[in-house]
């Protein structure tokens, strides 16, 4: 409503006046574009034309045409307004009162001391006008200091190897954005969450599927239910041989969604020794679900980055929503080193 209100008055300030009829169209537009800008297509429910009417809008204060061309969203949004899985599950979830798999979002509200935090930075520290763009400072600062640890890193830089971000999405955007050339590949290991494709085409690269392999042992008779780790696997020759002078990025999110595997260190050791062979070869690790594990003594998180001679070579992404279950309030970061 507030954008809507913003537009209606410069629209009035620009060509006198304008009616709900001559602004509708030109706010779908906008709001088209801005959410499709972000995330390559829109997480909500609201269908938007791909060709929206004319506005009806010439140069000359007060009058209006319907010759002037309708505005279009550009050519990097074409194929990325099919429904997005929150589209089609979760009115089905609703209409048949079923459990939601088609959402990860936790449905408990976040622990008090992280609301109090929260209040906190408000009240106390008045934390509410601008922060420094690239990372705000005090966050920063604590999170190099937990990947240091994390990474086993002897130091990270706050101010050069740490950027915050408006939840994990932007910063996988923001990656796309920053690190792709036009036609660079980009593999992602399926099933995969379906933002990563659309924003890599967003950015002009080629997205290349590496599924993970269903993997069954023989234990004829035995009652044990097999878990995701042991189920899923990837098949290093494949791996190798999707890779060509082209492939700029290589995804591996772990914890995995939407299967649950947890990459072992075994397995991202064998990663890392093909990622060597590739010196233009970069690995982004989503690592937003790092602290939702079931057995940390046997099968725990392993940062890919931690590897030897892999901080370099990776872009680590996680947020807060999923560990403190605040996904509203989006706050993310990405850590790295980049070399110029």
């Amino acid at each position: 409503k507030k954008m809507k209100l913003v537009l209606s008055n410069a629209f009035r300030a620009a060509f006198g006046s304008s009616s709900s009829r001559t602004l509708d169209p030109l706010f779908c537009g906008v709001r088209h574009a801005a959410v499709s800008s972000f995330i390559g297509r829109s997480r909500t429910s609201i269908t938007t034309p791909k060709v929206l009417p004319s506005l009806g809008i010439n140069c000359c204060r007060g009058h209006s045409s319907t010759s002037l061309t309708a505005i279009t969203p550009s050519h990097r949004l074409d194929g990325l307004d099919k429904p997005t899985v929150w589209e089609e599950f979760t009115p089905l979830a609703v209409e048949h009162n079923a459990v939601n798999l088609g959402q990860g979002f936790p449905d408990w509200e976040p622990p008090s001391f992280v609301i109090n935090a929260m209040t906190m930075s408000i009240t106390e520290r008045k934390a509410n006008q601008y922060a420094r763009s690239a990372a705000h400072m005090p966050l920063a600062e604590v999170l190099a200091e937990e990947y240091a640890k994390k990474l086993n890193r002897p130091f990270i830089h706050a101010q050069t190897e740490v950027a915050t971000t408006v939840g994990c999405t932007q910063a996988f955007y923001c990656a796309m954005q920053g690190l792709i050339n036009p036609m660079d590949e980009v593999i992602l290991i399926e099933p995969a969450f379906d933002i990563y494709s659309a924003q890599v085409k967003m950015a002009g690269g080629l997205p290349k599927f590496l599924p993970l392999r269903q993997h069954e042992p023989n234990k004829e008779g035995s009652t044990t239910h097999l878990n995701a780790n042991e189920v899923f696997r990837l098949d290093m020759d494949e791996l190798k041989a999707t890779i060509t002078p082209r492939t700029k990025i290589l995804v591996i999110n772990t914890p995995h969604n939407p299967t649950g595997k947890m990459f072992s260190k075994e397995e991202l050791q064998d990663i890392a020794d093909i990622v060597e062979q590739h010196p233009q070869l970069t690995v982004i690790a989503d690592e937003v679900y790092e602290y939702i594990i079931f057995d940390k003594e046997h099968s725990p998180h392993v940062h890919f980055a931690s590897l030897p001679g892999m901080y370099e070579r990776t872009l680590t992404l996680s947020s807060s929503g999923k560990t403190f279950s605040c996904t509203g309030w989006k706050v993310g970061w990405a850590i790295g080193r980049l070399i110029c």
